[in-house]
C-alpha cells in the first residue's frame, strides 16, 4: 500500500492549528508541523511532502524575532532550490488581504500554484481550504504523472519489459546491470535468459545455475545465491532511486520451489545481435526459412526472437490471421511498438503481410514456386 500523501505546514499562529489539521484529517493527510523559516527548511531537507502550506508572515526562526512576510517570501524561494521549481506545489496562506494578495500574485508565478486567505472559506461564502489542496493536487497531478517526482510515493513495480544490450540490461528503461560488473552477475543473467528448446525461460536449482555459469565446479552454490542476493539489491536500489519505483525481492529474479528464474511477469527483449550464451562458442547458424514451423527452428534461433515476436510466430503457426491490433491487446502496447515488433519479423523474411481483404493480416511468409523465397533472409538486432 502506498504511503499517505504527506503536507508541509508553515504555521507560526497556533490558534489556526486545530482547523488546519482538522482539514488535513478530514482528507485523510500526514502533516509535519513548523513555526519558522528555518524548521520548514530543515524538515524539506530530511523528508518527502506531496505539497506545502506556507503562511507568508513567519518568523526567521522559532522563539526568535518577529513574524514577517519576508521570511515567507524567502522560504517559497528556497522550496524550489531544494526540491526542484515546480516540483512541490505551494500554497500560500495569508491574513494580509491587500499587502498579501499583491505579493500573491507575484509568487503565483515563482513556485505558488493557489492561494487562500485567513480566515479560511466555508466553501460557500468563499474557498474552503480543502478545496484549495484537492484543486491544487489536481493541477498538479495533470502536469507531473504520479511517480515521475522524487515527492511523489514510491510506485509498486507491477511488471514491464527486461531488455538485453550488448554492454547492460535495462529494467522498464531504466540500467539495472552492466557487462563489466564485478562478480558473476552478468553471466548468471545470460543463463536465465538463454530459452531452452522448447522455447521457455530456464528454472534452474542453485547448484545447477552454478553449474551453468562456471562449469569448472568452482563456483559453489552459495556463491551463487550470495551474488543473486546482490543482483536484488542492487535492483531495489537503483529502480527505487532512478524511477521511484518499489521492487520487491522476486520482483525481477524469482525462486518460488521450481528453481531460479526470472519473473513470469517480465517480457524479454534481446537487443543485441549476437546473444552471448554461456559456455557456447559455436558461430550462429543461418535462420531458417520463414515458412518453417517455430517448433522447428533451433534454440540458438529462438534466441534473437523477443518474448512478443515468439508468441506471434506461434499464433501464426496456429493459422491465426494475425493483425496488429491483436498484438497491441495481447501485451498493452501502443501501435508504435506493435509495429516494430512485426517490422523485426518482416525485414528478417518470417512472415508476410496480407493487403487484402482490409485492414489486411500477417501470415508466415510463402516460398516461391521454386521452393525458395523471393527476398534474402538475414540476422537483424530489435533495435529497429
Amino acid at each position: 500500500m502506498n504511503p499517505k500523501i504527506k503536507a508541509l505546514v508553515v504555521e507560526d499562529d497556533l490558534e489556526i492549528r486545530e482547523e488546519i489539521e482538522d482539514v488535513l484529517g478530514l482528507l485523510d493527510h500526514n502533516h509535519v508541523w513548523a513555526e519558522s523559516q528555518q524548521e520548514a527548511r530543515e524538515a524539506l531537507e530530511q523528508e518527502r511532502f506531496q505539497y506545502a502550506l506556507v503562511d507568508l508572515e513567519i518568523p526567521a526562526r522559532t522563539g526568535r524575532g518577529f513574524a514577517k512576510i519576508e521570511y515567507g517570501r524567502k522560504l517559497i524561494d528556497q522550496i524550489q532550490q531544494i526540491k526542484g521549481r515546480g516540483v512541490l506545489p505551494v500554497i500560500v496562506m495569508t491574513g494580509h488581504h491587500k499587502q498579501g494578495l499583491d505579493l500573491v500574485r507575484e509568487l503565483l508565478g515563482n513556485g505558488a500554484m493557489d492561494f487562500i486567505s485567513k480566515p479560511f472559506g466555508d466553501g460557500a461564502s468563499g474557498k474552503s481550504l480543502s478545496q484549495v489542496i484537492q484543486s491544487v493536487l489536481e493541477k498538479h497531478r495533470n502536469t507531473f504523472p504520479p511517480g515521475t517526482l522524487p515527492a511523489d510515493p514510491p510506485m509498486d513495480f507491477r511488471g514491464g519489459t527486461l531488455s538485453f544490450y550488448a554492454d547492460h540490461i535495462e529494467l522498464n528503461g531504466v540500467i539495472i546491470l552492466e557487462s563489466d560488473a564485478s562478480g558473476h552477475s552478468w553471466k548468471v543473467m545470460q543463463v536465465l535468459r538463454t530459452p531452452r528448446p522448447n522455447g521457455k525461460l530456464p528454472h534452474l536449482s542453485a547448484p545447477k545455475l552454478a553449474n551453468k555459469v562456471d562449469p569448472t565446479g568452482q563456483l559453489t552454490e552459495g556463491a551463487v545465491a550470495s551474488c543473486i542476493h546482490d543482483m536484488r539489491e542492487k535492483i531495489c536500489n537503483t529502480m527505487s532511486e532512478k524511477a521511484n519505483v518499489t521492487v520487491g525481492r522476486e520482483g525481477v529474479i524469482t525462486n518460488r520451489n521450481k528453481g531460479y528464474h526470472l519473473a513470469e511477469w517480465l517480457i524479454i527483449e534481446n537487443h543485441d545481435v549476437d546473444p552471448p550464451v554461456p559456455n557456447m562458442h559455436s558461430p550462429l547458424p543461418n535462420i531458417s526459412p520463414a515458412n518453417t514451423p517455430l517448433s522447428d527452428t533451433t534454440s540458438t534461433e529462438q534466441e534473437l526472437l523477443s518474448e512478443r515476436q515468439r508468441w506471434i510466430l506461434n499464433q501464426l503457426q496456429q493459422g491465426v490471421k494475425l493483425t496488429r491490433d491483436m498484438v497491441e491487446k495481447q501485451f498493452g502496447i501502443k501501435d508504435k511498438q506493435a509495429k516494430r515488433e512485426l517490422a523485426v519479423l518482416s525485414k528478417q523474411g518470417m512472415i508476410e503481410f496480407i493487403r487484402k481483404p482490409r485492414p489486411g493480416y500477417y501470415v508466415f511468409f510463402k516460398k516461391t514456386p521454386g521452393g525458395s523465397s523471393d527476398k534474402p533472409l538475414r540476422i537483424v538486432s530489435n533495435q529497429s
